[in-house]
Parts: structure tokens; C-alpha cells; sequence
């Protein structure tokens, strides 16, 4: 067996997972309030709440004690980790201090700069930028001058001029996503054999994005078939260019089904009904992750296969709550929020 020690760790951290009995008696809650209640008494996140007066939390403040549990449970695997492990986990970090800064590029694009605030940010142990100053964002001035000194700088500068030209905010969030998913390829590119079904999962992660970024993009947003190509990541692994070019020439959501539907990945976009379509694409993608995820979670030879399937499911129990929480807010009824569920979802 490889990396014992990882394993049992991973082994004790899934047995904690949200289960059905869990997602059912959460869905039944009538609140927010009642959601944060359950988690404290009867699930792992007790830790994350023990101090806390529920009666005082609001629904932001719930969500950021969530995001804190599990990036909590993240770090807590790092030092179980061999060295290339740890590399590749100081990289995957970088993607949640990535999405703080596209809720700020969201955010300043929609000139809504009072949406900015530490308490939107994931919250991280170790950061390229402090989170009070890009919490103090009022400007993409204010941006640049703050990613100036930092990894993202040639980020920035590569596509700001792209955007000013096209107010396409695309060009921003795509161009860190790149930088970001190059990174992870570079490195997962030194790992040895033992990564291999994590190097998997990872390419077909890249493979799902692109086919949802085509759809948006080429669908959604009426971008030309050579802007959609020029935005794809330069990673693949089932999807060929030529099935990527053949499904960036889809005029209309119907056409993309069609399309989509003789890809490599094609059977799970079978039978789904063009009017739900933009709705559920992503939890598609998601659910094919999911099932990729939970065969890793199945092995019993190498704890690093068990460490990458745990990461997909972790995150998506964090998904699940946020969905919840989401739909309680706004009042939907519990058979509709089931089916947005990704652990326990129709």
C-alpha cells in the first residue's frame, strides 16, 4: 500500500461526510438558521461552530464558517502529503485566492464596488495579496496597482487592455483561470506515476470546463467561433480539437445538444431538454467529476488516489450547503432543491 498514513487520514475525514439522512433533514429545515443549527449539533462542522451564537449569524456569516471548514480539512492533509504533494496543493490553494480576486473583477465590471468585503473572500493561510487591501478594491486601477507586485501581474496586464477595448469581462476571469489551470499542469506534471488517476481527473476537469466555457460563450454570449477557440484552455484528454471546433460552431442550444451528444463525453448530455439546458450543464459536468471522484475514493492501494477523489467530494458537500442555504433563502420548495444536490441530487 502507498501512503498508508494519508489513507487512514483521508479514510477518518470522508467518514464524516454529509450523508442522505443528513441532506434530508437539512433540506427540511425552514431556515438558514435552522440549517447553521444541525450542522453544529449533528454533523463534523461542530468544530467550526462550538463558539458561535447561532441565533446571531447571518447567512454570510454562515456560508464563511463553511468555506473556513474546508479549507481547514485541506490544509490539515498537507503534511501527510509527499513533497510533490505538497507542491501541488500550494498551487490548488491558489485557486480560492484566484476567485477572490474574480468577485472583485465581477464586482467592479458591474459597478457594484459595495459588494466588496473581506467577508466574501474565501479565507486563506497564505496569500500573494492581503485580503484587507483587495477588500479596500474601488477601482481596476486600485487592481492593478495592487496585482503589480505579485504572480498576477502578467496576468492582468496581458488581458486589461482586451477588456477596456471590448468591456467583455471574459477576458479577465479566463485569463486567471489560465494562468491558474497552467500552473496545476506544470506541476502535476512532476508528480510520479502515483498521481497518475489524479492527473486524470484533473484533465477531465479541463475538458468539462472547456465544454462549458463553448456553451456560454458561443450560446449565451454570441462570441465568434474563433473568440470562442481562442479562450479554450490548452489542456485536454477524451475531447479532441475537432470535436471542440465542431461544437463551437453551435448557433443555438439545440445545436450544441446535438453536438455535444456524439462528443467523447456525449452520454451524459443525452435527453436533456434544450429549455433546462443552460441550467443544468454545469452540474452535469460536475456529476461526471463526481462519479470520476468517487471511484478514486474507492481504492485500496494508494492513499493519493483516495486524497484526490476526497478533494472533489469535500468540495462538493460545500457546494451542496451553499445550494441549500441558497434555496432557503429565496424560498424554494425542497423537492426543487434536491434536485440542484450534487451528493444526494436526482
Amino acid at each position: 500500500m502507498k501512503f498508508p498514513a494519508l489513507m487512514a487520514k483521508i479514510k477518518s475525514l470522508n467518514s464524516k461526510i454529509l450523508n442522505k439522512e443528513d441532506f434530508r433533514n437539512l433540506i427540511n429545515t425552514n431556515s438558514v438558521t435552522e440549517i447553521a443549527e444541525y450542522l453544529k449539533k449533528h454533523t463534523h462542522y461542530n468544530k467550526i461552530f462550538e463558539n458561535e451564537d447561532i441565533s446571531k449569524l447571518h447567512r454570510r456569516d454562515i456560508e464563511i464558517l463553511i468555506r473556513k471548514s474546508i479549507l481547514s480539512d485541506f490544509y490539515n492533509i498537507y503534511f501527510y502529503l509527499p513533497i510533490e504533494g505538497q507542491k501541488f496543493f500550494k498551487i490548488m490553494e491558489k485557486r480560492f485566492e484566484i476567485e477572490n480576486i474574480k468577485f472583485v473583477l465581477r464586482s467592479l465590471h458591474s459597478e457594484h464596488s459595495e459588494y466588496i468585503s473581506k467577508e466574501k473572500f474565501f479565507p486563506l493561510n497564505h496569500q500573494y495579496i492581503d485580503e484587507d487591501i483587495l477588500a479596500s478594491t474601488k477601482s481596476f486601477d486600485d487592481v492593478l496597482n495592487i496585482l503589480k507586485n505579485t504572480p498576477y501581474k502578467s496576468v492582468i496586464d496581458s488581458t486589461f487592455q482586451n477588456y477596456l477595448k471590448t468591456n467583455k469581462i471574459q477576458y479577465l476571469l479566463n485569463a486567471f483561470d489560465f494562468w491558474y489551470f497552467t500552473k496545476m499542469k506544470s506541476i502535476l506534471g512532476l508528480i510520479p506515476s502515483f498521481g497518475k488517476n489524479l492527473k486524470k481527473i484533473f484533465f477531465i476537469q479541463m475538458d468539462l470546463a472547456n465544454i462549458q466555457w463553448v456553451y456560454r460563450a458561443k450560446v449565451l454570449f454570441k462570441f465568434s467561433t474563433e473568440e470562442v477557440l481562442n479562450f479554450l484552455m490548452p489542456i485536454s484528454f477524451n475531447l479532441s480539437s475537432e470535436e471542440l471546433k465542431n461544437i463551437a460552431t453551435a448557433e443555438n442550444t439545440e445545436d450544441f445538444i446535438n453536438k455535444i451528444s456524439v462528443c467523447s463525453y456525449g452520454k451524459y448530455f443525452q435527453n436533456i431538454e434544450k429549455d433546462i439546458f443552460p441550467y443544468v450543464i454545469e452540474r452535469t459536468c460536475e456529476k461526471i467529476l463526481l462519479e470520476n471522484a468517487k471511484m478514486l475514493l474507492s481504492h485500496t492501494q494508494n492513499g493519493f488516489d483516495v486524497m484526490s477523489g476526497y478533494l472533489y467530494v469535500r468540495e462538493y458537500e460545500y457546494k451542496d450547503l451553499i445550494t441549500l442555504i441558497e434555496g432557503k433563502r429565496y424560498e424554494i420548495p425542497n423537492d426543487k432543491i434536491k434536485t440542484f444536490l450534487l451528493l444526494v441530487g436526482d
